[in-house]
């Protein structure tokens, strides 16, 4: 779906390892906005970065409801999986661009990305 986005807002062809790896952010990202939604509270997850928990109940008010620990354990897991990828793009690119992310934001790193087809350092 990034992907998508990265095109139909005039980001030029990027190197494999901006353009996936900002891809590896954006899901990461997601994956822990999933995780936290789902989980009733803020204290179950061990991730710190997303604050969409803040909003929501201890009922579980997200719209899919609470998540099962098997779909927490999973989402985790993926998470480890776009961490620990050892690839240039994928793996370097996430890390690459997760560190213009918490250092930057996540806006001023895209437009960086969409001004110069690099990461910010």
């Amino acid at each position: 779906m990034m992907h998508a986005w990265l095109r139909l807002n005039g980001y030029p062809n990027l190197s494999p390892e901006v353009e996936e790896g900002i891809c590896q952010v954006l899901a990461h990202m997601w994956l822990d906005s999933e995780i936290m939604a789902g989980s009733g509270s803020s204290s179950e997850s061990t991730s710190s970065s997303s604050s969409s928990s803040a909003s929501s109940s201890t009922s579980g008010s997200s719209k899919k409801g609470k998540r099962s620990q098997f779909e927490r354990k999973l989402g985790e897991f993926f998470k480890h999986q776009i961490e620990s990828d050892s690839s240039p793009a994928y793996g370097d690119g996430f890390r690459r661009g997760n560190e213009a992310v918490n250092k930057y934001g996540l806006r001023r790193t895209l437009d960086h990305i969409q001004l110069t087809g690099s990461f910010p350092y």
